[in-house]
C-alpha cells in the first residue's frame, strides 16, 4: 500500500518537473525566437539606412557637382531657374523650403505650388533627388535618398561659399621676412603698392640687409633696352622675345641709396606669415593660419590646378592647360636655364613646400610663393612677384622682378580667382 502511494506522488513530481521543463523550453524557444526575429529587423532597418545614406549621398554629389560646373548659380538669379520659397505662401514649409535659412530654390516648376523638380539637366539617379537651396549667403547642396522598399529616408547637405583664391589687396614684386638684397639685379615695383601713386619694390621686416652689391629699382618706363622701353616692346612669355637685355635707366633706389619704395617695417607689423597674407585672411574669426590654409589651398590645387612632386614637368605640364591654375609642388622644385612658365595671358600661382629655386635664364609669369627656402640664380626674370614664408638670401646674383598690372589683372578673373568652397563644418545628414 505504502510502495503504491510513494510510486504515484514520484509520478506526480516528474510530471510537475516536466510540464515546468517544458515550459521553460518553451519561453526560452520563443525568446530565441523573438530575438532572431528582433535581430532581423535591426538588420533589415540598418541595411534599409545604408542603402538611403548611400543614394543621398549619390544626390548630394550629383549637386554640388552640378553647382561647381554652373558657378553662376550661386547669385541666385530668378532667369536661371531659381524659385522663391517665400511665395507662395503654401511651399514655405514643403522640402527643400523647409531648410533653415532657406530663401529660394533651383527648380524649373514655376507654375505649380509643390517643390518636386531635382536639379535638371542631369540624369535622374535611382533612389535619389538632387537640390539646390539659396540662402542669405550660402548655397546649399542636398540630396535625398530612399531604401528600394520606400520605408528608409535620409536627407545630406553641404554649404558651398564662393570665395577669391588671392586676398583682394596690393602685392608687392618682393615680398621676404628676412635676408639680403645682394648681387646685381633690377626690380620694377609695383606703382601703388602703398596706395594710389605710392611705389613699392620690397616688402620685409626692417632686418633685411639692402647694402650689398649694385641692385636697382626703376619705374616701368624707365626699365629700358637699348632706348627702347621693355614693358612696351618685349614679348608676353609666348614670342620668344627676350628680356634679358632689360635694365633699370634711371633708378628709384639702389644699394647705396635706399627710398621709400622699399618698405621695412617693424617686426610686430610684418605680416605672421606672407602665405596667409597672400591666401588667407589673419582677421577672421578664427584667424587664418599657415597650418590651417595650407590644405585648404592644396585642395583647391588638386581640385582646380595642378599637384605635381616636383617640377621636372612643371613646364609641360602648366603650358598644356588652358588657362592660368594654381599649381602645388609637395617637394622641391628647381625651373631649369631658359625655360619659360606662363604667359602675360596665362599667369601662374606656384606654392612651393620645398626649396624653390629659379636658375639662370628661365622667364616666369605670376606668383612665386616658397614655403621653404627661395634661390634665385644667375639671370632669371620672374614677370609677377616672388613671396618667401621665410628668411631667404633670395640672390647674389643677376635678375630682373618686373611687376606687371597685367598679370595679376588676369590672376584675378572670375574664372581663375573665384573658387567655391564647402563651409567647414557644415555637412550633415538627418532623416525627414
Amino acid at each position: 500500500m505504502n510502495n503504491s502511494v510513494t510510486k504515484n506522488q514520484r509520478g506526480a513530481a516528474v510530471l510537475l518537473i516536466s510540464v515546468v521543463l517544458l515550459i521553460a523550453v518553451t519561453l526560452v524557444v520563443m525568446y530565441a525566437a523573438r530575438v532572431g526575429i528582433l535581430d532581423q529587423r535591426i538588420s533589415g532597418n540598418e541595411l534599409r539606412h545604408k542603402v538611403a545614406f548611400a543614394s543621398a549621398e549619390a544626390g548630394l554629389e550629383q549637386a554640388a557637382t552640378y553647382l561647381r560646373a554652373n558657378e553662376s548659380l550661386h547669385d541666385g538669379n530668378v532667369a536661371d531657374g531659381w524659385r522663391d520659397c517665400t511665395t507662395p505662401t503654401d511651399i514655405t514649409g514643403v522640402f527643400p523650403c523647409n531648410i533653415v535659412g532657406a530663401t529660394m530654390v533651383f527648380d524649373n516648376n514655376t507654375t505649380g505650388t509643390s517643390i518636386d523638380s531635382a536639379v535638371d539637366n542631369i540624369a535622374a539617379l535611382p533612389l535619389s533627388a538632387s537640390f539646390l537651396v539659396k540662402t542669405a549667403t550660402n548655397t546649399i547642396a542636398i540630396g535625398q535618398g530612399t531604401s528600394d522598399d520606400g520605408t528608409g529616408a535620409v536627407i545630406a547637405q553641404v554649404s558651398f561659399v564662393k570665395t577669391s583664391l588671392l586676398t583682394p589687396g596690393q602685392v608687392p614684386p618682393l615680398m621676404v621676412p628676412s635676408g639680403n638684397l645682394s648681387g646685381n639685379f633690377n626690380i620694377v615695383p609695383n606703382p601703388n603698392g602703398g596706395g594710389p601713386g605710392v611705389p613699392v619694390s620690397v616688402w620685409a621686416k626692417d632686418t633685411i640687409d639692402t647694402s650689398g652689391a649694385n641692385w636697382k629699382t626703376c619705374d616701368h618706363g624707365e626699365f629700358k633696352d637699348g632706348g627702347a622701353v621693355c614693358m612696351d616692346t618685349k614679348g608676353d612669355g609666348l614670342t620668344g622675345s627676350s628680356w634679358s637685355g632689360c635694365s633699370c635707366a634711371n633708378e628709384r633706389s639702389n644699394s647705396g641709396n635706399v627710398n621709400s619704395d622699399i618698405v621695412m617695417y617693424p617686426a610686430a607689423d610684418f605680416p605672421d606669415s606672407p602665405f596667409v597674407y597672400l591666401f588667407g585672411d589673419d582677421t577672421a574669426t578664427p584667424p587664418d593660419t599657415l597650418a590651417s590654409l595650407k590644405p585648404e589651398i592644396k585642395a583647391l590645387a588638386e581640385a582646380t590646378g595642378l599637384v605635381l612632386a616636383d617640377c621636372t614637368n612643371l613646364a609641360s605640364a602648366f603650358n598644356g592647360l588652358s588657362d592660368s591654375a594654381l599649381v602645388w609642388v609637395t617637394g622641391d622644385c628647381t625651373i631649369g636655364s631658359n625655360v619659360t612658365i606662363g604667359s602675360r595671358d596665362k599667369p601662374i600661382i606656384l606654392v612651393v613646400e620645398g626649396e624653390l629655386r629659379v636658375n639662370a635664364g628661365a622667364e616666369v609669369w605670376g606668383i612665386l610663393m616658397g614655403l621653404a627656402e627661395f634661390v634665385l640664380n644667375g639671370g632669371p626674370i620672374i614677370h609677377g612677384s616672388a613671396i618667401s614664408e621665410v628668411p631667404s638670401e633670395l640672390t647674389n646674383g643677376t635678375y630682373s622682378q618686373v611687376y606687371d598690372e597685367s598679370v595679376f589683372e588676369n590672376l584675378r578673373k572670375p574664372d581663375v580667382n573665384d573658387q567655391f568652397a564647402k563651409v567647414s563644418y557644415s555637412w550633415r545628414d538627418f532623416t525627414p
